[in-house]
């Protein structure tokens, strides 16, 4: 493939070396796409949009944000944002409509997931209002949006790869399972549907990356690890209830309620009988029925909706992860590790995360094992605070928002067609100013 060339204002040739150049100097401005940024943070997709924001602007970039629902304060606070929007504002100029290019399979899915057309015009809008060199559309409802971005390089901000998180959950013994299956096919074939309207793709791990290839047909993939802030989750020194453990997250998301079923049924049990006043903790903001049939068990506490979890995650003894569904980078156990508290976990668990096997982090799928590991941990006090040490040093070297972002901004300069965007928007300014100053040196 030959090098990208463009003329300058003067009509010469340009490479792609020197356009690098030329926008080195020039902040990239980048308008992130949600329908909605939640306060409290309860689910992934806030937590990797808030943080993602916030460390691209801490490195330069100039970061807006539109949203279909307007934002709490809290949720965007400590952002530094050149322009928040919400799409139901009104943004028409008085002109007629552009109308949108989408074809029938994209349309169809833009009415499945219920985007109006008139949201997707404004997005159009809001990127031309900020001079958007790169949009980023976050979730899996938020692709529809970019059927309104011509002008700018179009990011689908995955995270995780939503129709292998389906197909994670098939199990042969389980028939009802096997309704994953047609939820796998609906994404799928969505993602495939708006795939032409996707420049990169961003997820969380190489298992995301060959299942963006493989199922959505997506070829420019970005690893970007989860980051934590290690500022916020630091640990304490206070008290810990002896022969505890704790979990938490959404406890309306699937993959969380399958793992505390799995220790429900397979660990805690056997646990129980070896240390009959253990105590398991379960927080996490809307627990459904099988949760709260698993909290009405002895020994177990139920902690619904909790804002911050820091303080009653500090008073138990070891943390438990024990995923056997799902996909992605867990965020509950990078916040575990920055915590400083110890962590029994699935090898699914674990998958992702960079130098995994400096992390002190003990794994294993089988269920004696666990119970093996968690009683050993419990009575080894000077073990259990070792290893919460070590994990809390391995997240704070290997999983930064910062480092995460860094790697986004470089993939994003390097992309042919931002460096196009960006040295257009700079050679129009520069045509602009001397155009100000000869008219002024007219006057």
């Amino acid at each position: 493939m030959g090098e990208l060339c463009q003329r300058d204002g003067r009509g010469t040739r340009v490479g792609r070396s020197q356009l690098r150049e030329n926008v080195n100097e020039q902040p990239l401005r980048i308008m992130f796409v949600k329908h909605a940024l939640a306060w409290p943070r309860a689910a992934g997709h806030d937590v990797h949009c808030f943080h993602m924001m916030k460390a691209l602007a801490a490195l330069g970039a100039q970061i807006s944000l539109v949203t279909a629902e307007t934002p709490h304060a809290l949720a965007i606070d400590g952002i530094p944002l050149t322009l928040v929007k919400s799409l139901k504002e009104d943004s028409s100029d008085g002109r007629p409509p552009e109308p949108l290019e989408l074809t029938w399979a994209q349309e169809r899915y833009r009415s499945y997931f219920g985007v109006p057309v008139a949201d997707i015009r404004a997005v159009r809008v809001a990127a031309l209002e900020c001079a958007a060199d790169v949009v980023v559309a976050v979730g899996l409802d938020a692709l529809p949006y970019l059927g309104g971005v011509d002008q700018a390089v179009r990011v689908w901000y995955a995270a995780d790869e939503q129709a292998y998180q389906h197909l994670s959950r098939i199990r042969v013994t389980a028939p009802r399972s096997l309704a994953h299956l047609k939820h796998a096919a609906i994404k799928g074939l969505y993602e495939r549907a708006y795939r032409p309207l996707i420049d990169r793709v961003w997820v969380v791990s190489d298992t995301e990356r060959r299942a963006a290839r493989w199922l959505a047909g997506l070829r420019v993939v970005d690893v970007l690890p989860n980051g934590v802030d290690a500022d916020y989750y630091g640990p304490s020194s206070g008290p810990e209830m002896p022969r505890s453990v704790v979990f938490w997250g959404r406890l309306d998301f699937g993959t969380n309620v399958e793992a505390l079923e799995w220790f429900g049924r397979k660990v805690w049990p056997r646990l129980r009988e070896e240390a009959p006043d253990a105590q398991f903790t379960i927080i996490g903001f809307d627990p459904t029925d099988a949760v709260k049939r698993l909290a009405a068990r002895q020994g177990v506490v139920l902690m619904a909706n909790m804002p911050d979890i820091r303080t009653a995650v500090a008073r138990h003894a070891l943390v438990v992860l024990p995923f056997v569904s799902g996909s992605g980078i867990k965020n509950k156990l990078l916040e575990a590790a920055a915590l400083g508290k110890p962590i029994v976990c699935t090898p699914r668990s674990c998958r992702g995360l960079r130098s995994a096997v400096d992390s002190g982090l003990v794994s294993t799928d089988e269920p004696r094992e666990w119970v093996r590991q968690i009683l050993d941990l419990w009575r080894d006090d000077s073990r259990r605070h070792r290893l919460g040490g070590q994990l809390r040093g391995w997240v704070v070297e290997h999983h930064s928002w910062l480092s995460t972002a860094r790697d986004a901004l470089s993939a994003l300069q390097a992309d042919p067609a931002a460096l196009q965007i960006q040295h257009t928007r700079s050679v129009a300014s520069t045509i602009l100013r001397e155009r100000a100053r000869h008219e002024g040196n007219n006057g």
